[in-house]
């Protein structure tokens, strides 16, 4: 059996093996189990178990063993790719990640809503749209790089430069200038009537506290109603509604919907995250919540979800 299994391709041999870990903290224990082309997703665990869960790792079981090992189990959390989430139909399931799309074909006043405030922080800022491939070496070895190292440390996962050119083919970098010099950019590309944002980078970090990401948003949504964009893709973000990024994007008036591209889900038995998550249910992603007077409801109501009360039973 060894035998036959180690003549699998590579990816997929790391796809059906998994890593069993046992997470602790002071007052519960969970088992981890994560394939191994995944790893450790300390994002994750914290989100489960706080910043300072111990991780013990206890042994590597394959797929056909999954479903076995997991009936086993109490409290469980098992991140697998999607060919294996029609085996898991007990619990909770949670996307790894996921989209927001801003709809643009109305009149920009309708489309961007922006407070006074910000709107004066964005007015002080200039842009500019660029296709020269010395300004793409620029943006990737100045900006993006250097922005997601300082931002994700060593959880970045940071495009090879050969994928960035890639989707430069056929998109552009609108540049946010302040004074003449370029301060940020966000990498964009059009394919048919959706604008994405692709990615972004920052060269100084002390721009952000006087409004850059929020100008260059601005001026991408602008840029996508120049070319008659109907939708504008913000990208995928973590299904957590207090993460930052999905906060931000919210902001903006998006809509969260299902990432038909992702290829991580998350499995939870008998076990809930320790804040307000987005799940699977009935075909339809909702937001688990703890009381019926959060905040949240407000912030994401016109967001798209349905808002869901839920307790530790419901794991």
């Amino acid at each position: 059996m060894f035998q036959e299994i180690t003549t699998l391709p590579s990816r997929i041999l790391k796809e059906i093996t998994f890593d069993v870990y046992v997470l602790s903290d002071k007052t519960k224990e969970i088992t981890y189990i994560t394939s191994i082309s995944v790893g450790v997703d300390k994002y994750i665990v914290e989100k489960l178990c706080g910043e300072d869960a111990i991780i013990t790792k206890i042994k590597r079981i394959y797929a056909w063993e999954l479903r076995k090992f997991v009936n086993g189990q109490n409290a469980v959390l098992v991140d697998m790719y999607k060919c294996f989430v029609r085996f898991f139909d007990d619990g909770l399931l949670i996307p790894s990640l996921v989209s927001q799309v801003l709809y643009v074909d109305k009149p920009i006043d309708d489309v961007i809503k922006i407070d006074k405030n910000n709107l004066k922080r964005v007015r002080k800022y200039s842009y500019e749209i660029s296709n020269d491939h010395r300004d793409l070496e620029f943006f990737y070895e100045k900006m993006y790089v250097p922005y997601a190292k300082r931002r994700y440390a060593d959880s970045a996962q940071i495009e090879s430069f050969c994928n960035i050119e890639k989707i430069f083919k056929n998109g552009m970098l609108v540049f946010v200038t302040f004074d003449g010099q370029r301060i940020a950019a966000s990498l964009d590309q059009m394919i048919g009537d959706t604008y994405f944002l692709r990615k972004g980078g920052i060269i100084d970090d002390d721009f952000i506290k006087k409004g850059v990401a929020i100008a260059s948003y601005y001026f991408s949504i602008l840029r996508a109603k120049e070319v008659n964009a109907k939708i504008v893709d913000f990208g995928k973000s973590r299904p957590f509604l207090l993460d930052g990024v999905l906060r931000h994007k919210n902001h903006w008036g998006t809509k969260i919907c299902e990432d038909s591209n992702i290829k991580r889900f998350i499995y939870l038995k008998n076990v809930i995250f320790e804040q307000p998550f987005i799940y699977f249910e009935d075909n339809k992603l909702k937001a688990a919540i703890f009381s019926d007077t959060d905040n949240l409801i407000k912030e994401y109501a016109g967001s798209g979800l349905e808002f869901v009360i839920i307790n530790e039973e419901k794991g």
